[in-house]
């Protein structure tokens, strides 16, 4: 072979270890980006799982949890292996999505009876306070000697129904967040001592 011979030989060489050069460094190009993208999009579906975690515990009125991450995972040694595990992050992800669908129906309420209707648990609160309200007024005006101090009763009597009312409006606020409260049907429970109390009133005078 002739030195022209060997020097085409080596240009041949060395002209497809250069190809081969490129392309490996396009690859790797390539897969950085794609990796770049899969860790994006797995911090992005991770903060819409912490956040759909966290409402579903305020829902139910439990604390939100405190997602700290696991033990560090090792560096991988090239942009293949962290796709890889990028990939691997992605499933398990999947995973914990399908198992919060399945507890996450749209169902999940806050407070006791969560089985009720929102407006029947309502309810409950304004007519239990609403049942205190009309022993209060009962016991300050039969209790009471006296006429002056049996109007005093009936007028403190007359405003412990508002006053019951918003006591059972901060109650439900408490028990169950921000839901519906049946304003209408609150304040007409809330009403109701005073219209038996009145009414108590009535017929007690028309039976003396």
């Amino acid at each position: 072979m002739s030195a022209w011979d060997e020097y085409l030989t080596a240009a041949q060489r060395l002209d497809a270890a250069q190809r081969d050069a490129t392309a490996a460094a396009a690859a790797r190009t390539t897969a950085v980006q794609n990796a770049g993208q899969e860790l994006a999009m797995v911090r992005q579906r991770l903060t819409l799982q912490a956040a759909r975690l966290s409402g579903l515990a305020v829902r139910a009125g439990m604390p939100a949890p405190l997602l700290t991450p696991d033990a560090p995972v090792p560096e991988p040694p090239d942009p293949v292996a962290a796709s890889a595990l990028l990939r691997a992050a992605i499933a398990e992800i999947d995973t914990a999505d399908a198992a919060l669908s399945e507890v996450d129906t749209g169902t999940v309420t806050r407070g006791p009876l969560p089985d009720l209707p929102q407006t029947t648990r309502n309810l409950i609160v304004y007519g239990a306070v609403a049942l205190v309200v009309l022993i209060t007024q009962l016991i300050l005006f039969f209790v009471a000697s006296g006429p002056a101090a049996s109007v005093g009763a009936l007028v403190c009597g007359a405003a412990l129904p508002a006053l019951g009312y918003g006591v059972s409006w901060a109650s439900i606020g408490l028990l169950y967040g921000k839901v519906d409260r049946s304003a209408v049907i609150g304040a007409g429970v809330s009403a109701a001592p005073v219209v038996l109390l009145c009414g108590g009133i009535a017929v007690t005078a028309l039976l003396r």
